[in-house]
C-alpha cells in the first residue's frame, strides 16, 4: 500500500515530456506541440529537453504570463538550447520580459549548437527589459552557431545596455536569413534594429525598420547591426531613425573587418561624430554594391555613405585598409566636415562611387566623384565604371543593379525582384 501511494504521488508530479506539451515526441519527425501560454512556459522550465523539437501549432498571447512567471530557455548554469522551434508560421504576441541588471535577455536567452534551428515565427509586441544587462533580444540574447530562418519582430520594444538588437543580442558564426524587425531599440553599446552585434556570422535578406535610439555617450549603432566584426551582411535594408554618438550608421554602426555587400539604407541618422547614411565607421572593411540615401546629421565627421573610412594596423608590419567599391550616396548629410560619399578616407581605397552633389549638399568628399542629380540618373557613369546592370553584359553577368526609369537613382536587383510580380524584368502598372 505504501508503495502504491508513493507512485501516485511521484506521478502527479513527475510528468512524462509530452504531458507537459500539447502532444509529440520532442523528435524532428514528432516535435513536442506548442499552442498555450503553459505549454511554451514549460519549455523554460525544462532544462531537459532543451535539446528537443518544437512546433507551434496556434497563436500564442503571453499577456497572462507575467515577468517574474517565465524563466529563461538556455541559460549559463543549465546548459544553452540546442534544439529546434518551428514556429509554423505562427505569432508569439505580448511576451514581457523584465530582468533588472542581468545578461542575456530573450525568449531563448542563450542558444549554441550547429544544429540549432528557430524559424518560422512573429513576436508580435514583445517587451524586453534588460537594464544594465548584456546580449538582449526579443527573440535571441546570444546566439551562436546555429540558424534562425523566417522570424519577425513587430511593435513593441527592446532595452538593455550593449550588445542589443530588435531580434538578436549577439549573433555568434551563426546564419541569419529572410529575418525582419520593426520595433524601437534603446542601448549604450553595440545596438542595432535587428542584431546588436555580427560576429562572424552571415546576415542575409534581412530588413529593419523603427528607432534605434543610444543612450549618452553611446558607440556603434546601426539601423540595422551596430557592430558587424568579421562577419558577411548580404542584400540587406534598413531604414530607421537612429541616433548615438559615436559611429552610427543607416545599416551598420562600425564595420570591423567586415563586408556589406548589395545593401541600402534609408531614413534618418544624427549622431555626434563618425556618422554614415549607410555605415558610421569602415575599419579594415570591404563594402560594396551599396547605396545609402539617409539624411544624416553630426557634429562632426558626417558622410553620405561612410563616416570614416581608415585601416586598421594589428601591428607596425602590417596595414589592412578598408575598401569603398561601386557605391554611391544620395542623401542630404549635415556637418561641419560633411563629405558626399565619406567624410574621411585615411589609408584606404575608394573605386568607381559617386554622391550626388545637389542631393547631398556637399561639393567635396573624403573619396569617390561627385555628380549632378542628372548624372545620376544616366545609366553611362555606371556602367563606364564597371558596375553590373540588368540588360548589359559587359560588366558582368550577376545583374546586381537596375535603372528603374528616368529621374531616379540605380536600384539593387533584390529590390526589383521583390516587386517584379510577373517576372518580365521590370516593375511597373502590369506588376
Amino acid at each position: 500500500m505504501r508503495v502504491l501511494l508513493f507512485s501516485l504521488i511521484i506521478g502527479l508530479f513527475v510528468l512524462p515530456a509530452g504531458a507537459r506539451y500539447g502532444g509529440g515526441l520532442g523528435t524532428a519527425d514528432q516535435p513536442y506541440l506548442i499552442s498555450t501560454p503553459a505549454h511554451l512556459n514549460a519549455i523554460s522550465s525544462a532544462p531537459s529537453d532543451w535539446d528537443k523539437c518544437f512546433k507551434l501549432t496556434a497563436n500564442i498571447d503571453m499577456r497572462s504570463v507575467g515577468p517574474a512567471q517565465f524563466n529563461k530557455i538556455g541559460t549559463r548554469q543549465d546548459g544553452p538550447f540546442t534544439g529546434v522551434l518551428d514556429g509554423n508560421y505562427k505569432t508569439i504576441s505580448n511576451l514581457h520580459l523584465s530582468f533588472e541588471g542581468e545578461s542575456y535577455v530573450g525568449l531563448f536567452a542563450l542558444v549554441d549548437a550547429a544544429e540549432a534551428r528557430i524559424m518560422n515565427v512573429t513576436l508580435l509586441d514583445p517587451n524586453i527589459t534588460g537594464e544594465a544587462g548584456r546580449y538582449v533580444g526579443a527573440l535571441v540574447g546570444l546566439f551562436s552557431n546555429g540558424t534562425i530562418a523566417n522570424c519577425h519582430v513587430k511593435g513593441g520594444s527592446i532595452r538593455g545596455l550593449s550588445l542589443v538588437g530588435g531580434l538578436v543580442g549577439e549573433n555568434n558564426d551563426g546564419a541569419i536569413t529572410d529575418c525582419t524587425a520593426a520595433t524601437t531599440v534603446r542601448g549604450g553599446l553595440r545596438v542595432g534594429g535587428l542584431l546588436g552585434q555580427n560576429t562572424f556570422g552571415d546576415v542575409t535578406r534581412c530588413q529593419a525598420v523603427g528607432e534605434v535610439l543610444g543612450a549618452p555617450s553611446s558607440s556603434t549603432i546601426g539601423g540595422l547591426i551596430g557592430e558587424n566584426q568579421g562577419g558577411t551582411v548580404t542584400a540587406c535594408w534598413a531604414c530607421s531613425n537612429v541616433q548615438g554618438d559615436d559611429r552610427v550608421g543607416g545599416l551598420i554602426g562600425e564595420n570591423i573587418f567586415g563586408l556589406a555587400d548589395r545593401c541600402r539604407a534609408d531614413g534618418v541618422v544624427h549622431g555626434n561624430r563618425n556618422v554614415g547614411g549607410l555605415i558610421g565607421q569602415n575599419t579594415a572593411a570591404k563594402t560594396t554594391d551599396c547605396y545609402a540615401v539617409a539624411a544624416v546629421t553630426a557634429v562632426k565627421l558626417a558622410g553620405g555613405l561612410v563616416g570614416a573610412n581608415q585601416s586598421n594596423s594589428i601591428n607596425c608590419d602590417q596595414v589592412y585598409p578598408s575598401r569603398i567599391a561601386r557605391c554611391y550616396a544620395a542623401g542630404p548629410v549635415k556637418s561641419a566636415d560633411a563629405g558626399g560619399l565619406v567624410a574621411v578616407n585615411f589609408r584606404s581605397n575608394i573605386e568607381t562611387s559617386f554622391w550626388d552633389i545637389q542631393a547631398t549638399g556637399c561639393a567635396t568628399s573624403g573619396g569617390g566623384e561627385g555628380k549632378t542629380a542628372s548624372q545620376m540618373y544616366s545609366l553611362a557613369p555606371y556602367t563606364n565604371a564597371g558596375w553590373d546592370f540588368v540588360g548589359e553584359s559587359k560588366n558582368g553577368t550577376k545583374d546586381l543593379w537596375y535603372l528603374p526609369g528616368p529621374a531616379d537613382y540605380p536600384r539593387l536587383a533584390w529590390e526589383l525582384s521583390l516587386a517584379d510580380f510577373n517576372g518580365d524584368g521590370r516593375v511597373d502598372f502590369r506588376d
